[in-house]
C-alpha cells in the first residue's frame, strides 16, 4: 500500500514525464504567445477524464479497470485487460525512445540507443519487483531532488527575461482546439495510474485530481518561462527548449554546466513515467494470468519493451506525425471509451440483479 500523497506525487511526475522536453516546442508552434494557455485546457480536460475513472474504480472499490473488465463483462473482460497491457507496453516503448533520443542527441551520440533502454529497464524491473510500497516510496525520495533543482535552474535564467515576448497577450485562448494531441499526451496517458488506485490506503481520489491539475499548472508555468525567456519563434524551433534555456545561463566558473542538472531531472522524470507503465503492464499481467514468479514476466517485459523502443518510430518528424494524428484515438479508445462502457455495463448488470424476480 502507499499512502495519498506518495501516489500525489506519482501523478505529477508521470504527467510531467517526458512531456517537458518532447512536446514543449511543437505547443509554443501552435499556440505562440499564448501556448501557455494550453496546458491549462488539457489539465482541465484531464481532470474531467479522472472523474470517468474515480467513478468507475468506486463502483467496485479495491478493483483495477482490468479486474472490473472481468467483473463487467466476464471472459471477455480478458480481451480488455490484454488490449490495456499492449497500451501500457507501448506508451513505455514510447518513453524509452523519447529517452535514447534526448541522450543521443545532447550528451551521448555515439551510444547505441539500446543501452539505455536496457539500463533503465534493469533498474525499473528491480523496483516494480519490490512491490507497490516500493515504487510509491522511490518516488517521493527522489521527488525534492527533482522539484529543486529544476525550477532554481529555471529562476537562475530569467536573467534574459524581456515581456515583450510575451506581448500582445490573450490573443489566441483557444488554440488547444487546433492541437488535440496534448489532451492525449500527456493528460489521458495518466489512465495507467488506475492500477495503482486500489493500492492507496485513502484519499486516492483526490491526489488523482490534484496530481493531474499540478502538473497541468507546472507545464503553463514553465511554457510560460520558456517563451518569455528565448521568445515563440525561437522556442519553436528548437528541439528542446528547456534544455537551451538552461544551458545558456552563465554562472562564473562555480557552476558551469547546470545543464546537466537539467539533464539528471529530466532522465529521472522519464524513467518514474517509465517506472509506472512498466508497474501497469506487469500488474495486468498478473491479474489476468496468476504467474507464480514475477522475474521470467518482468524479463520479457523487458525485452518487448527495449525491442519495441527501437523500432516504435524511425526519426522525431514520424514521432510528431504519430503523436498528433493516432496516439490521441487510441488514447480515446482506452480512457475514454472502454472505461465508459465499463461502467454503463455495470450499472446495467446490478440493476438487473436487484429487480425482483416474478414468481
Amino acid at each position: 500500500m502507499i499512502s495519498r500523497a506518495q501516489f500525489y506525487l506519482l501523478t505529477v511526475n508521470f504527467t510531467l514525464g517526458t512531456t517537458l522536453f518532447v512536446t514543449i516546442n511543437e505547443i509554443i508552434q501552435r499556440g505562440k504567445r499564448d501556448a501557455w494557455m494550453m496546458p491549462l485546457w488539457a489539465g482541465a480536460y484531464g481532470m474531467l477524464a479522472a472523474l470517468l475513472w474515480i467513478l468507475l474504480l468506486r463502483s467496485s472499490p479495491g478493483k483495477s479497470p482490468v479486474q472490473i473488465a472481468r467483473e463487467a463483462w466476464g471472459p471477455a473482460g480478458v480481451i480488455v485487460g490484454i488490449l490495456y497491457l499492449l497500451w501500457f507496453c507501448m506508451i513505455g516503448a514510447w518513453a524509452l525512445r523519447n529517452l535514447s533520443d534526448f541522450m543521443n542527441v545532447t550528451v551521448m551520440p555515439r551510444t547505441p540507443p539500446t543501452m539505455f533502454h536496457v539500463m533503465f529497464l534493469l533498474v525499473a524491473g528491480y523496483t516494480v519487483a519490490q512491490g507497490t510500497e516500493t515504487v510509491g516510496r522511490l518516488n517521493g525520495i527522489v521527488t525534492p531532488f527533482l522539484f529543486f533543482p529544476f525550477w532554481i535552474s529555471l529562476t537562475l535564467a530569467t536573467v534574459g527575461w524581456d515581456w515583450e515576448r510575451l506581448l500582445p497577450a490573450f490573443r489566441d485562448p483557444w488554440a488547444i482546439l487546433r492541437f488535440p494531441a496534448l489532451l492525449g499526451f500527456p493528460f489521458m496517458e495518466t489512465f495507467a495510474l488506475t492500477m495503482l488506485y486500489p493500492k492507496v490506503r485513502s484519499g486516492a481520489a483526490g491526489a488523482l485530481l490534484l496530481g493531474v491539475a499540478s502538473a497541468a499548472l507546472s507545464i503553463s508555468l514553465v511554457m510560460f518561462m520558456v517563451i518569455g525567456l528565448l521568445g515563440p519563434e525561437r522556442a519553436g524551433r528548437i528541439l528542446y527548449p528547456i534544455y537551451t534555456v538552461v544551458q545558456e545561463v552563465e554562472l562564473g566558473d562555480v557552476i558551469v554546466n547546470i545543464h546537466s542538472v537539467l539533464i539528471v531531472i529530466l532522465i529521472t522524470l522519464i524513467f518514474i513515467k517509465l517506472l509506472v507503465l512498466l508497474y501497469a503492464a506487469f500488474e495486468t499481467i498478473h491479474q489476468l494470468f496468476r504467474p507464480a514468479s514475477r522475474w521470467p514476466h518482468l524479463v520479457a517485459l523487458s525485452i518487448l519493451l527495449s525491442a519495441a523502443a527501437v523500432v516504435i518510430y524511425e526519426n522525431p518528424i514520424q514521432n510528431r506525425i504519430l503523436s498528433n494524428k493516432i496516439t490521441i484515438a487510441y488514447d480515446v479508445f482506452h480512457t475514454i471509451l472502454i472505461p465508459a462502457l465499463m461502467l454503463l455495463s455495470l450499472r446495467l448488470r446490478r440493476a438487473l440483479q436487484s429487480r425482483p424476480r416474478r414468481r
